[in-house]
This record gives C-alpha cells, sequence and structure tokens, in this order.
C-alpha cells in the first residue's frame, strides 16, 4: 500500500516572522537579506514579488524594481524559534516528521490518517493548515503524494496557502507540462543546457531519458535512472528521522539559495550549532563528538554530502568551547564549493550524571549549580530573543 506523504512549506517564511514582530509591515514590499553590493535577497514577501524580486538575487537590483522596499536583517534565532513553534505543531498529527530546513519538512501521516482521519483528506490537510495558521500565524502549503519527490513538487504548485494531492496516475496531467526549470533537483545552471537542446517541459525530458538521447544524458549524465524512478512514481518514501536517534542529537538545514560565501554559510551553521547544543544541554546530555556536513549543489555531481568531524578526549557541554571547534572545523573543511544544505550534529553522547559521577562531591556540587545557572540564562535569553542575561565570570571574560 502506498503511503501518505505530505510535504509542508511555510510561505515566504522570514519575511512572515518579520511581519510578526512588526505588524506595520504587513502589505509592504519587504526582503530579508542584506544590503549593499554584496547583499542578497534570502526571502521576499509576496508584495515584493510583484515587482519581479526573488530569493537569490543582489539587493540593488531588487532596490532598482521596487523605491519602497523595506530591507530586513536576517534574524536566525527568532526564525528558529518559529520553526520550533512550526514543527511542534505538525508533530500533533505525526512523529514521523524529516526537517529538510527551517521552513520546511516532510510528515508521514499514512497510520494517523488511518486511525484519526474522517475519509475526507481534503478537510484533514486544511485542518492542519488553518491550525498551524490559527496556533501561530504560519502560512503554508501542503503537498500530497506516495514518495517524497512528488509531495515536494506538489507543495510548490500552489502558493501561498495551496493543497495539491499527487497521485501516481495525475503524474503526466499535472508534472509534464511544467517547465523543464521546475523540476526540483535541477538548478540554474542545467536546465539552460537542457532548454538549448530542446527540453522545455518535464514531460521532454522524461521521454527523452526514457529514450537514452545521447545529448540529454551527456548533461544528465548519471542522474538519468533517478529521473525515470521519480517520474514514475517510484523513488523514496523513507523519511530520515535523523534527530529521533537517542545516539545523536542534529540537524540539517537547506539554505535559502545555493551559496559558496564563507561568512554567511559558517554564520548560518553556528547559529544551527548553538540551537543543537542548547537543546543537548536541556536534555543533560554531554558530547564527545561533533560534526558539521555539506550538501553540494551540483547537480552534475548528485548533489554529494560530505562530513567531518572532530572529538574531544572528555565529554562536553561547554557551549563556547564547542561552537569555537565547530568554527575552527568549518575553517579547516571548507574549500569554497557552492553549497545547498548545511548540518550538525553532537554525537557519543552520555548523560551528565554518568560522567560526573567521579568528580569529588564538592565539584559535582559546583557543576551542577553551574549548570543549572548555565540553563536558566539560556532560557530567559530564548524568551526575550536577545543576549540580554550572562554569568558575572562571563562578562568579566569579555573585558
Amino acid at each position: 500500500m502506498s503511503k501518505i506523504l505530505l510535504h509542508i512549506d511555510l510561505n515566504a517564511f522570514f519575511a512572515t516572522c518579520e511581519e510578526l514582530k512588526n505588524p506595520s509591515l504587513v502589505g509592504k514590499p519587504l526582503i530579508v537579506g542584506g544590503d549593499g553590493r554584496c547583499g542578497i535577497v534570502s526571502t521576499a514577501s509576496y508584495e515584493a514579488r510583484k515587482y519581479g524580486i526573488h530569493s537569490g538575487m543582489p539587493t540593488f537590483q531588487a532596490k532598482m524594481l521596487c523605491k519602497d522596499l523595506i530591507i530586513c536583517d536576517i534574524d536566525f534565532k527568532y526564525y528558529n524559534l518559529m520553526s520550533k513553534e512550526f514543527i511542534n505543531y505538525i508533530s500533533l498529527y505525526s512523529p514521523c516528521i524529516e526537517q529538510m530546513s527551517i521552513d520546511e519538512c516532510f510528515v508521514d501521516i499514512t497510520e494517523t490518517y488511518k486511525k484519526y482521519g474522517n475519509n475526507n483528506i481534503n478537510q484533514y490537510l486544511l485542518n492542519i493548515q488553518n491550525g498551524l495558521f490559527q496556533k501561530t500565524r504560519l502560512k503554508c502549503s501542503i503537498g500530497v503524494a506516495p514518495t517524497k519527490f512528488l509531495a515536494k513538487m506538489a507543495s510548490d504548485l500552489k502558493k501561498p496557502m495551496g493543497i495539491t494531492i499527487m497521485r501516481k496516475k495525475d503524474i503526466k496531467n499535472i508534472l509534464f507540462p511544467l517547465p523543464v526549470k521546475s523540476y526540483f533537483g535541477i538548478g540554474k545552471k542545467t536546465y539552460p543546457k537542457l532548454e538549448k537542446i530542446g527540453i522545455h517541459t518535464i514531460g521532454d525530458l522524461y521521454y527523452s531519458v526514457k529514450a537514452k538521447k545521447p545529448d540529454v544524458t551527456e548533461v544528465i549524465g548519471s542522474f538519468s535512472n533517478g529521473i525515470i524512478q521519480e517520474l514514475e512514481g517510484n523513488s523514496s518514501d523513507q523519511l530520515n528521522l535523523y534527530e529521533n536517534d537517542p545516539k545523536s542529537i542534529g540537524v540539517s538545514r537547506t539554505l535559502s539559495s545555493d551559496s559558496s560565501d564563507a561568512y554567511e554559510i559558517k554564520k548560518y551553521l553556528l547559529e544551527l550549532a548553538k540551537g543543537v547544543i542548547e537543546d543537548m544541554i536541556s536534555k543533560k546530555l554531554l558530547t564527545k563528538t561533533i560534526t558539521i556536513q555539506f550538501k553540494d549543489a551540483n547537480y552534475e555531481n548528485n548533489f554529494k554530502t560530505k562530513s567531518f568531524s572532530r572529538s574531544f578526549i572528555e565529554p562536553t557541554e561547554d557551549i563556547d568551547k564547542l561552537l569555537k571547534a565547530t568554527s575552527e572545523l568549518f575553517d579547516k573543511s571548507y574549500d569554497g564549493t557552492l553549497i545547498r544544505l548545511v548540518g550538525f550534529s553532537v554525537k557519543n553522547l552520555k548523560e551528565r550524571h554518568q560522567v560526573v559521577t567521579q568528580m569529588h562531591f564538592s565539584d559535582y556540587q559546583e557543576h551542577e549549580k553551574e549548570n543549572e545557572i548555565a540553563i536558566i540564562i539560556g532560557k530567559l535569553n530564548r524568551e526575550m530573543n536577545k543576549d540580554a542575561f550572562m554569568r558575572l565570570s562571563d562578562l568579566e571574560k569579555k573585558k
């Protein structure tokens, strides 16, 4: 029996978050991203998109298209908090979630729909969509399909607040007429090559790959078989429930646009790392190993993933030490490749009480006290959405 997989994609997520912080921005053309000649648009509100502004566009070009454009700095800390609210809500409908990026996830509702569905899948999906909006004020589009690829393609078809159900029998009618550049996984460098040799639609791509046309095979390479599997509805339906692994805690996120900007990638990676480490500390765990991950944006290279790790002599929960090690590991391993996804995880975890039992009793008390203080300070800072509190000893270090 086919699975029922959802791909839930938050609409203009960063821009919506800025509107939630500042309601006066609602209905106005705004972008989230860097300003200046080197700035890039990370997200554009739907009002800004009416001017032709889109993600990945240089900010100076966006400003030329709309003289009244509002530019908001990226606030990863706030976006991560809203992303957690998003995932927490979706988990009410199914525990089987694979978070793909800060604003999208796959959800397997096969079993929960059997138990709680009312034989009206459209109403069930509307309940998810409307409930998320009422709870968080976040809008989403939902794609429903038996495979991850089809669910992802379906969610892109109707935005904002769209719902698209795609069965295997619907593939030719729904997907084949679409332009080839809309095929998930075909990048900006690949689709012009396909159009140049007469491949303008997804249907053109399928039939040409199926016929093993040499010019198409030359462009697509070894991924030809994958395309056939995806467009016949036979690709993966397995979710990667990575964060549920009790031996590790981790997260991976797709960048808003492919990037080779080391500064921006590192900044994003450290934000991810901070969130993972804080989660680890809240669960009273320590780690001996950190791992960072990059996914190549090169389609011809089949989006190759590379991982790099560093281990410590003793398990630790020292957030400064772990972030410093993450920064050094990035500097050592990143080679300037165009990246579409980054990840961070802590592994070889130990429960705190397993590590501190060898300490002297007075050391143990002091250790516990310090960790309680760190957790309280972290909680207060998250509630205020800024680093307003710190230990006196940390303040003295800064001085």
